[in-house]
């Protein structure tokens, strides 16, 4: 195994073995920092309820603090951030050298700390928030290329997920209970499977999900698709995990999109790894989440994070709502013709093309 490989093993351990153990999310970020060998490692939580909370190695609470509460209100990358797709970046996709030269955070705050001067950053959004995690470099340091970008984003990829089951469950709870006692009480829709794949546990909330209206169903001890291609997925993302758990792969699977007739927009599956609790098994967890089930967006935000005028980001909204450019039409008065140009410009500004694309962006958002 290559060294990039022996350090993302050890740190993947670590990540698991603080989950099961009931470690902080301050241990997480150690971890990820080992294995991306950072200078310092950062990861910002900010919730659906509009809470944001800040963690960095090496442990420097004060200046953690600080940028919360001083300069992520000033950093223009977050906004930015915002109309992109989840994935990796790096600060120079973000902002042009002239903006770094007049930028506060990195003329004030960055040279009281010269270590995060440069950033590669992974970000993803779901209906439960927007987790960023990033590894920094001084100035000087040269760039880690491909190889600690890819570390970068297989690390990340699990401690967000990892960062969603500890919000997700009470103190200790896997260590505790176990697994399937642990996830059985949450309001979460929560399906937990074995290493062979066969489903060993389907809490309340998702059993009232699991329905041929809603594009699933259970066959035998398996969940699969009303639609064939949506349990090919299933299957795919379930062997991906298992995988995981296995030690044969680095990474989780993407979510998938489940088509229903019950609504416009599809039920979204996410797939994490967790402890038994038992110290030896783990289990696939899958989240079933209903975006229909959150808030609507703020107009404001989303006029903020993607310059959009005020009639495109009702638009949006409605694109996000399911409705279609007829219904959006009748709704406010306007003419399909209208509606049609403003939708032109709402997929322009967001560098998309597709109304699918829209509602994700809009989704996106609707969880800031």
């Amino acid at each position: 195994m290559s060294d990039t490989g022996t350090r993302l093993t050890s740190a993947l351990d670590g990540i698991y073995g603080a989950l099961e153990n009931d470690g902080d999310l301050q241990e997480i970020v150690r971890h990820g920092a080992e294995a991306t060998r950072a200078e310092r490692f950062n990861m910002i939580v900010l919730g659906k309820d509009g809470r944001v909370r800040s963690f960095t190695h090496p442990f420097a609470p004060e200046a953690a603090h600080e940028y919360v509460t001083d300069y992520l209100s000033r950093d223009i990358r977050l906004p930015r951030l915002l109309t992109r797709p989840s994935g990796f970046v790096r600060t120079q996709d973000l902002m042009s050298p002239e903006e770094i030269a007049i930028c506060p955070v990195h003329q004030e705050f960055y040279r009281r700390h010269p270590e995060c001067w440069t950033m590669g950053l992974v970000f993803g959004r779901s209906t439960d928030g927007m987790i960023t995690l990033s590894a920094h470099r001084g100035q000087n340091r040269p760039d880690g290329g491909e190889e600690e970008r890819r570390a970068l984003i297989v690390v990340a990829n699990h401690m967000a997920r990892i960062a969603t089951l500890k919000a997700m469950l009470p103190s200790n709870a896997i260590a505790r209970n176990g697994a399937l006692a642990a996830f059985d009480a949450l309001d979460e829709a929560i399906v937990v499977f074995d290493v062979s794949g066969i489903i060993v546990h389907i809490n309340p909330a998702a059993r009232r999900m699991i329905t041929p209206r809603d594009g699933l169903h259970m066959l035998g001890k398996r969940l699969v698709g009303s639609q064939a291609e949506t349990t090919t997925q299933i299957r795919h993302a379930i062997a991906q995990t298992v995988g995981f758990i296995c030690g044969r792969a680095l990474i989780l699977p993407a979510p998938v999109l489940v088509p229903r007739r019950s609504a416009p927009m599809p039920l979204i599956l996410r797939f994490y790894a967790s402890p038994a609790g038992d110290g030896h098994t783990q289990y696939g967890v899958i989240k079933l989440v209903d975006p229909l089930a959150h808030r609507l967006p703020d107009i404001a935000l989303i006029r903020s994070a993607t310059g959009l005028s005020n009639g495109e980001a009702m638009l949006a909204i409605a694109i996000y709502r399911g409705l279609t450019v007829k219904a959006f039409a009748e709704e406010t008065g306007l003419s399909e013709q209208t509606v049609r140009k403003r939708l032109k410009h709402v997929g322009e500004k967001l560098g998309v093309s597709r109304q699918p694309e829209i509602a994700t962006r809009i989704a996106a958002l609707a969880a800031i």
